[in-house]
């Protein structure tokens, strides 16, 4: 199914509407009210987009958008209203859950890591709001940096700063107070300097460009490809794929890890419809960011071997990282009404 990309097909009214079953009885069909259950309907299509408990506290996709700006002018009070917009939109066709990404539009918050005769990469912050009609996600703002040239986002989990709210009427009020201090928005920005340093003196040859990406990235080669089947087609357009953006990145930006983030990232932020592609874009950048931050220390360390990591990564469970990553290291705020 296709996903959606405009944002202006993500702020579709919705209704909550009564839910009920029908029953056969000797005389008829009775309809009996679910008192616990509500339903979610798209207003415009009449859908249903999730049946939810009584107590699920339903917040717009243009709800959300709002509260989104309100978290980039709390965070970044030195900016104007006028100067962030909606740089990228994401959902499945459904529209039961949907991702909104809002950027700074100028170069007022811009950052480098290397000085300017190398070549300097400028990054941005942008912010990523989550929401669900299905209940199967939480509300959720979370604060990331991205490389401008290319428009790569990037999700830290082990350093990133989160609000994230179930939607509940005792977790989610009228009002959301966006609180965080300026000194560790500052810690987060600056902690990436040791994260790309470290990527950049890793050494990596271009051969292992490719197995690194699949395997921080969960791509696996699909089990017992028969020749010139539709699974097996897609799979020889996705290998050429990571070795175009492998090549790329190898060139641009050199043979280190350095290169293999960015190539990681690119992938991550612009995933291609394929069979073999089986993550939205939010999972697969949750995990290009995990891997960074954990890559970046594993690569300083003196018994660290490339080979022997590639088959580390190889093995490991597919689910492995993901679940973690909302959890534990974030900073989770809740709202006052």
């Amino acid at each position: 199914m296709p996903r959606i990309t405009d944002i202006n097909s993500l702020l579709f009214p919705v209704e909550e509407h009564p839910v009920f079953v029908g029953i056969r009885t000797e005389s008829g069909e009775r309809r009996l009210s679910v008192p616990d259950k509500k339903a979610i309907v798209n207003a415009k299509t009449s859908r249903v987009l999730g049946v939810v408990s009584r107590g699920y506290r339903l917040v717009t996709n243009q709800q959300a958008l709002e509260w989104a700006n309100q978290c980039c002018q709390t965070l970044f009070p030195e900016t104007k209203p006028g100067e962030w917009e909606v740089n990228a939109s994401d959902a499945p066709g459904t529209g039961g859950h949907c991702f909104i990404d809002i950027t700074h539009n100028s170069t007022a918050l811009d950052f480098t890591f290397v000085a300017a005769k190398d070549r300097p990469d400028a990054f941005g912050p942008f912010v990523r709001v989550t929401n669900s009609y299905n209940g199967l996600r939480a509300l959720a703002f979370d604060i990331g940096f991205f490389r401008k040239v290319c428009r790569n986002g990037m999700i830290i989990p082990d350093s990133i700063i989160r609000f994230k709210f179930t939607h509940s009427k005792e977790d989610i009020g009228e009002k959301i107070n966006f609180e965080i201090s300026q000194e560790r928005l500052s810690k987060v920005k600056n902690s990436f300097n040791d994260y790309f340093n470290a990527l950049r003196d890793c050494k990596i040859g271009r051969p292992k460009f490719d197995p690194m990406l699949r395997g921080v990235l969960k791509i696996r080669e699909p089990k017992k490809l028969k020749p010139q089947s539709p699974i097996a087609e897609d799979w020889e357009i996705l290998s050429l794929k990571i070795n175009s953006l492998c090549d790329q990145y190898a060139k641009e930006i050199g043979e280190n890890a350095y290169g293999v983030f960015n190539a990681i990232t690119d992938f991550a932020s612009h995933p291609p419809h394929n069979r073999c592609v089986h993550r939205e874009k939010h999972s697969f950048q949750r995990l290009a960011g995990d891997w960074l931050s954990k890559f970046s220390q594993e690569c300083q360390e003196p018994n660290f071997k490339l080979v022997s990591y590639l088959e580390k990564l190889d093995k490991q469970d597919d689910n492995e990282g993901e679940s973690s990553s909302n959890v534990s290291n974030n900073f989770n705020s809740r709202p006052r009404s």
